[in-house]
C-alpha cells in the first residue's frame, strides 16, 4: 500500500518536473523570438538614424550653396 502511494507521488513529481521543463523551454523560445525582434528593431532604428543624418547633411549643404533668386522669371519648377 505504501509502495503504491510512493509510486503515485513519484509519478506526480515526475509529471510536474516535465511540465516545468516544458515551460522553461517555452520561455527560452519566447525569449529568443523577443531577442530577434529587438535586433530587427535596432537595425531599423540605426537605418532611420543614418537616413536622418543624410537628410540633414543635404539640408546643410543646400543652405551653404548659392541659391538662384526665386524671383527669377526663367526659374523652372
Amino acid at each position: 500500500m505504501i509502495v503504491a502511494i510512493l509510486t503515485a507521488i513519484s509519478g506526480l513529481f515526475t509529471a510536474a518536473g516535465k511540465l516545468f521543463e516544458w515551460l522553461y523551454a517555452r520561455q527560452l523560445v519566447d525569449a529568443g523570438r523577443t531577442q530577434a525582434s529587438l535586433e530587427a528593431l535596432r537595425k531599423q532604428v540605426q537605418d532611420a538614424q543614418i537616413a536622418v543624418a543624410a537628410r540633414e547633411a543635404v539640408r546643410a549643404a543646400n543652405a551653404r550653396s548659392v541659391s538662384i533668386d526665386e524671383r527669377d522669371p526663367f526659374l523652372r519648377d
